[in-house]
């Protein structure tokens, strides 16, 4: 698409929503906080939404406890079941990734509403669009003098952003948590988080383990 782009196929703003669709797609496998926060609505836009439009989006530090306390639950009950002693010394391996997973859930539930959101939105931008309607039907009163189909749009768009808005504060609150209790920010598992071993080393570690 970008190739057709430089040759006057497609407009900048039709090649930056594809490159912004891509990108959201390469992050399903493993979506971070950075993209979730790039989804969703900022503060700033959150504040002006809400009295816009009428709708709810919590409090924020309500919100932001909710996920951390989710986080902190855990770890207090889970703390003498997973953490183990090996040669005097506790091994947290296990409560680690038992967090790892609780995060990546609360993760996962605020991206898919941040995709959601941006889906509508996106939908809302080009239902305006002039150029994409010529006739301007969806600036046109609705039904007896109500909301138009581009009024609409723009409120589904601002319902969905206020609760894509929650759920990034949830997920926040958790990853905070998660950095306070591990001593290091959480991430998003990928096969290149994992310490890679050299092949003398792996050969000897294997061989310990009879495989």
């Amino acid at each position: 698409m970008s190739q057709n782009a430089s040759q006057g196929n497609y407009s900048p703003a039709a090649v930056r929503r594809f490159s912004e669709a891509l990108r959201r797609t390469k992050a399903l496998a493993a979506p971070s906080l950075a993209d979730i926060l790039r989804l969703v609505p900022s503060d700033d836009q959150m504040s002006n939404i809400v009295p816009a439009f009428g709708v709810e989006a919590g409090d924020v530090d309500e919100l932001t406890g909710a996920g951390s306390n989710m986080v902190r639950e855990q770890y207090e009950l889970m703390f003498p079941i997973l953490v183990t002693h090996i040669r005097g010394e506790q091994n947290f391996n296990n409560l680690r990734m038992h967090l790892d997973r609780v995060v990546d859930g609360l993760i996962r539930s605020a991206y898919g509403a941040a995709n959601f959101y941006e889906n509508r939105r996106m939908i809302a931008i080009d239902a305006a669009d002039s150029f994409k309607n010529a006739d301007r039907d969806e600036d046109r009163l609705g039904v007896d003098g109500g909301e138009n189909r581009v009024d609409g749009l723009r409120r589904i768009a601002a319902e969905n952003g206020a609760k894509a808005y929650a759920l990034a504060c949830v997920a926040s609150g958790a990853c905070g948590a998660y950095e306070e209790l591990m001593g290091q920010a959480w991430k998003p598992y990928t096969r290149d988080n994992g310490r890679s071993l050299s092949r003398d080393v792996a050969a000897v570690q294997a061989d310990a383990m009879g495989f």
